[in-house]
C-alpha cells in the first residue's frame, strides 16, 4: 500500500513537469530582482565637441560696425588745405617774445618744447649741407651749384622763398629731380614771422606750399621743413608750425654769405666752410654771390677725402 502511494506521487510530479516550459525557472525568493529602467546619460565632452550629424549647423551672422565718426578737438579751427584742425585759442597764452638764433646760440627749454633741429645728434662723420633759396642774384649759380653737388652724389636740403618757386619754377623742379628735400622759408622772406597775425603766418605757408604744388604739378608732395627767415622766431611761431606738420630747422654752422652787396672771394669763404665742421653739423648757407659757388668744391673734396658723408632732412 505504502509502495502504490509513493508510486501514484512520483506518476503526479513526472506529470506536473511535463506541462511547464522546460526553458522557464522558477523565481528564487532570494534573488535580486533589477527594474527594467533605460536611463539616458549626459554626452561626454568628446561627443560634445563633434556636431551630430542630423543636427542643422547655425548659420553664421556677423556685426555691422559703423566706422568712428571723425573726433574734432575742441576749440579747433579746420585747416582745409591741409586737412587738419589746430587749436589756435591758444595762442595768445603763448610768447611773442622774439628769439633770435645764432650759430652760438643756446637751445632753450621753448625749442626743445617744439623738437627744434639746431645740429644732429651724431658721433659720426656726418654733415648736413642746406641753403636757402630766396633770390638768384647771380643767374646760373643755381645750376653751377646742383652740378658740382650732383658731381660729388651728395644731397641736401633746400629751403625756398616762395617768390623764388613762382619766379624760377624749373630751377626748383630740377632740385627736386636730383633728390634734394625741399623745406619752407616764408613766402617773400618778410615780414619776420612773430610780427603777422595767426592768420596770416599760416596764410604765408599755404601760399608757399601752393606755389610748389604749381612747380612740381603730379609730382608735388607737401614740405615737412621749415626755417624761419633771419632766424627770427617767437614761441607761437614754433607752436604753428609744428600743428601744421612742419619741423623747424636752424643751424649750428653758418657765416655771413647772405649779403650779395658783399664779395668776399673763394679763400674767404673757404676758410668759413673749415671752421664750422663737426659730428652732425648743420650747415646753412647762401649762393647769392660766386663765393659759395667757387670755395664749396675744394671744401667738398677734402671732407670727403677724410671720410665724411653728407645727409639730408627726409
Amino acid at each position: 500500500m505504502r509502495k502504490n502511494t509513493l508510486l501514484i506521487l512520483l506518476i503526479c510530479a513526472i506529470t506536473l513537469l511535463s506541462s511547464c516550459d522546460n526553458t522557464t525557472v522558477p523565481p528564487s525568493f532570494t534573488d535580486t530582482v533589477t527594474p527594467d529602467i533605460t536611463v539616458t546619460l549626459p554626452p561626454s565632452e568628446s561627443e560634445t565637441d563633434q556636431p551630430s550629424q542630423t543636427q542643422a549647423e547655425p548659420s553664421q551672422t556677423f556685426e555691422t560696425i559703423e566706422p568712428s565718426p571723425t573726433v574734432i578737438p575742441p576749440n579747433s579751427t579746420y585747416i582745409d588745405y591741409y586737412d587738419l584742425y589746430i587749436d589756435l585759442t591758444v595762442t595768445d597764452e603763448l610768447s611773442r617774445e622774439q628769439i633770435s638764433w645764432g650759430e652760438k646760440s643756446n637751445k632753450t627749454e621753448v625749442m626743445e618744447k617744439y623738437n627744434v633741429r639746431t645740429s644732429m645728434d651724431s658721433e659720426k662723420k656726418e654733415i648736413y649741407l642746406t641753403f636757402n633759396l630766396g633770390y638768384e642774384h647771380v643767374r646760373g649759380n643755381t645750376e653751377k651749384l646742383l652740378e658740382l653737388l650732383k658731381q660729388r652724389d651728395i644731397l641736401a636740403t633746400f629751403f625756398l622763398v616762395g617768390e623764388f618757386i613762382e619766379i624760377f619754377p624749373e630751377k626748383v623742379k630740377a632740385i627736386y629731380d636730383d633728390g634734394h628735400t625741399l623745406g619752407a622759408h616764408s613766402y617773400y622772406h618778410i615780414p619776420p614771422s612773430y610780427t603777422m597775425t595767426d592768420e596770416e603766418y599760416i596764410d604765408d605757408f599755404i601760399k608757399t606750399e601752393k606755389l610748389l604744388e604749381i612747380a612740381l604739378k603730379d609730382d608735388y608732395e607737401r614740405m615737412r621743413y621749415y626755417r624761419p627767415i633771419i632766424g627770427e622766431f617767437c614761441e607761437r611761431d614754433l607752436y604753428i608750425a609744428q600743428s601744421l606738420g612742419y619741423t623747424t630747422v636752424l643751424f649750428d654752422a653758418t657765416y655771413s654769405d647772405w649779403n650779395r652787396t658783399v664779395i668776399n672771394g673763394a679763400e674767404f669763404a673757404y676758410n668759413e666752410l673749415t671752421q664750422d665742421v663737426h659730428e652732425g653739423a648743420v650747415y646753412q648757407l647762401h649762393i647769392v654771390t660766386p663765393d659759395n659757388i667757387e670755395a664749396l668744391p675744394v671744401f667738398l673734396d677734402e671732407l670727403i677725402n677724410d671720410g665724411w658723408t653728407f645727409k639730408i632732412f627726409e
